[in-house]
């Protein structure tokens, strides 16, 4: 049985030959261990920022493109994972960045004058955005950017799909491969209060800005599914550790019937949607099933995100994927409570199917090679179906 079979099956609620294994992304060092040599994996700083923008600014963003997803797919190879969740087509144009000091970037749009400011940071390997005119202008800046979404569209032409397509032709034949689509919050960027302030003050231009960004995402959605991926993924983070961003009342008001309209695209292409989201969601599930998602990917502990529970309660229509705990376990270890965690969670979310071991949310920089190694080899040791309880 490959990948692609064992992750079909476990969402159908079905039992596969054995746990199918998904991870969202893998940064170095785990990337670079083992596969031997540098690469450009995962979305540590290094790789997803410095890199991207050194690329930008030499004029070689094609080349740094192909590398990354060469060393994504050697990866996926070597570790004899089921699934790709990652599939994405390339820009065809790219700002290019003006470096404001050795570990920062502005970015500025020519179109818009709007612009945003990036930092990496080394101890920790992580790249974000700090400050944007968004953060800086308000619902103003909001309002000038939605327009501008709205009366300039993007068209399929203005994307590359031989990202996709490689990657189908690489990994789809023998692991499921699933492209990206997710309703875009602003609510975890660094003009989250921009964010907030219009769900209460200005609904309507949230409204008009979450629809011009889901025109987007059901455009390239349909086209990466027309293409053959086997599904859609949402990696937007709706949560933090004690729960969702803003009310569960705004998710069903602004979020939901969005999600809705992108598993509806997929289910029509007989695909699945998976949804990613770090934090305690617990007050949003029954209405992430009501949107048809089909799996839901992290399930953090330290949120009070109980996978027995949710087994309980909604195992029969929600496939659960995760959730080895990466902030703690991965990074602290040792071996023994890694392999004694894996097999916990696999003892209690695999039976009957419906399950898929992964992360509490990535392989982050943070994550010890040798722990998440140790993850691996005790899922495919313990997790044959039946599954036996020890």
């Amino acid at each position: 049985m490959n990948g692609k079979e064992r992750a079909r099956l476990a969402f159908a609620h079905q039992e596969a030959d054995r746990v199918p294994i998904f991870e969202l992304t893998i940064d170095n060092p785990t990337a670079a261990e083992v596969l031997g040599r540098p690469n450009l994996c995962g979305f540590g700083g290094m790789a997803r920022g410095v890199s991207q923008n050194q690329a930008l600014m030499q004029g070689k963003i094609a080349q740094y493109n192909h590398q990354r997803l060469t060393d994504e797919i050697a990866l996926w190879k070597a570790l004899d994972l089921d699934v790709y969740p990652m599939a994405m087509p390339w820009q065809r144009s790219y700002q290019i960045p003006e470096q404001v000091d050795e570990n920062t970037w502005r970015f500025t749009d020519p179109a818009t004058g709007q612009w945003r400011l990036c930092r990496y940071a080394p101890e920790s390997d992580t790249y974000d955005q700090v400050d944007s005119s968004l953060h800086r202008g308000g619902l103003a800046e909001l309002e000038r950017l939605t327009q501008y979404l709205e009366t300039h569209p993007s068209s399929l032409e203005d994307w590359d799909f031989t990202p996709v397509d490689i990657l189908i032709e690489q990994l789809g034949k023998d692991r499921m491969v699933l492209g990206m689509a997710d309703v875009e919050i602003g609510s975890t960027w660094d003009w989250a209060e921009t964010f907030l302030i219009g769900l209460i003050e200005a609904p309507s231009l949230i409204h008009r800005y979450l629809d011009a960004n889901l025109k987007t995402a059901l455009m390239l959605g349909e086209e990466m599914l027309r293409r053959g991926v086997d599904g859609l993924h949402g990696g937007h983070d709706w949560a933090a550790q004690k729960g969702p961003v803003f009310s569960p009342r705004h998710f069903r008001q602004f979020v939901f019937p969005r999600l809705r309209q992108i598993t509806e695209l997929c289910h029509r292409y007989n695909g699945v949607y998976v949804k990613h989201t770090d934090g305690n969601v617990n007050s949003l599930i029954e209405d992430m099933i009501d949107a048809g998602v089909d799996g839901f990917q992290a399930i953090e502990p330290r949120a009070g995100m109980d996978i027995a529970d949710l087994k309980r309660r909604y195992g029969d229509r929600l496939t659960l994927i995760g959730n080895v705990d990466c902030s703690t376990v991965l990074v602290d270890g040792p071996i023994d409570l890694v392999r004694r965690e894996t097999e916990r969670i696999i003892q209690t979310a695999a039976p009957g199917g419906g399950f898929m071991l992964s992360t509490s949310n990535s392989v982050h920089p943070g994550v010890k090679p040798a722990y998440y190694l140790a993850m691996l080899e005790t899922a495919r040791r313990v997790g044959n179906y039946p599954i036996r309880n020890v």
